[in-house]
């Protein structure tokens, strides 16, 4: 059963039957372990369980063995084998569409990003400017000599700056 394109539901080796089904996300992991049960290539390598998530992949998540040195050019190995079975065309259908949902999700994420960070420097900005007016008011009232008691006039000149400032930042 080490047929390249081998479809069928297990895998079969000399250590037993890999069980193919998983019941939850949860235990995904374990499972992928699990399946992982001393499968090796045509060379005689270990040959782990991965799962195919490539770009373009008819049945994204669906789990193979493939020879552990498929990158490597000397070796030669194109040992491959499926540990799942094939996705029906209404899986399919259901995969593409969540990819498809997803991907408008994370459109939505990255423009909402995009809009935060422009409010965050705009924040930055109102922020200097309310610092620049608060030293401009105590100059000011450094240079006509109004007591620092609570005047008339120091209530007036914050509550003008602090009308200037909410109406600057709604705006």
């Amino acid at each position: 059963m080490s047929d390249s394109k081998s479809s069928s539901s297990s895998v079969r080796n000399p250590f037993g039957t890999i069980n193919n089904s998983f019941t939850t996300h949860k235990h995904f992991n374990s499972e992928l372990e699990s399946c992982y049960n001393g499968i090796k290539c045509r060379g005689d390598l270990l040959a782990p369980c991965q799962e195919a998530w490539r770009e373009g992949t008819l049945d994204p998540g669906r789990r193979f063995f493939g020879c552990s040195q498929y990158k490597d050019a000397s070796k030669k190995c194109n040992f491959f084998v499926w540990a799942d079975p094939p996705y029906t065309e209404r899986a399919r259908e259901v995969v593409q569409h969540l990819k498809t949902k997803l991907r408008v999700k994370e459109d939505q994420l990255e423009k909402t990003m995009a809009e935060l960070r422009f409010i965050e420097k705009k924040m930055v900005v109102l922020n200097e400017e309310c610092m620049s007016l608060r030293k401009k008011n105590d100059e000011l009232t450094a240079s006509i000599h109004i007591k620092r008691d609570g005047s008339k006039m120091k209530k007036l000149v914050l509550l003008m700056i602090i009308t200037w400032v909410v109406f600057r930042f709604f705006k």
